[in-house]
C-alpha cells in the first residue's frame, strides 16, 4: 500500500477532485478553464502520493507543487464564479476546501 494512502491531506485532495469533477461536469466550457480546473485538481492528489513515496527532501517539493497546483484550484474556481460558470455557494465551498488543503500542505511541509 502506498504511503499516501494513510494522509489526512492526500484524502482531503481526492475530495477536492470529486467535488471539481462533479461541478466541472455540466459546466459550459469557457476555454480552457474546465479542464484547467480539473488539472490542476487531479494534480494536488497526483503530487501528494508521488512525493509521499520519495525521501523527505524530495517529499517537500513535490508538497510544494501540489500547494501551487491547489493555489491554481482556487483561483479558477474563484473565476469560474466570477464569470457565472458556478453558484457562490460551490464557490465557497471549494474555496474553503481548497484554503483547508492549503494549511494540511504547509504543516506537513
Amino acid at each position: 500500500m502506498a504511503k499516501s494512502t494513510n494522509l489526512r491531506v492526500w484524502q482531503q485532495a481526492r475530495e477536492l477532485l470529486k467535488l471539481v469533477s462533479a461541478v466541472t461536469a455540466d459546466m459550459r466550457a469557457e476555454g480552457d478553464l474546465k479542464s484547467q480546473m480539473r488539472r490542476a485538481a487531479i494534480s494536488v492528489a497526483s503530487n501528494i502520493a508521488e512525493g509521499a513515496e520519495r525521501p523527505d527532501r524530495e517529499f517537500c517539493r513535490f508538497l510544494t507543487i501540489a500547494l501551487g497546483s491547489n493555489a491554481e484550484v482556487e483561483a479558477q474556481v474563484t473565476t469560474a464564479g466570477d464569470l457565472g460558470l458556478i453558484d457562490a455557494t460551490t464557490v465557497t465551498k471549494l474555496v474553503d476546501l481548497t484554503d483547508h488543503i492549503g494549511k494540511m500542505i504547509r504543516r506537513l511541509m
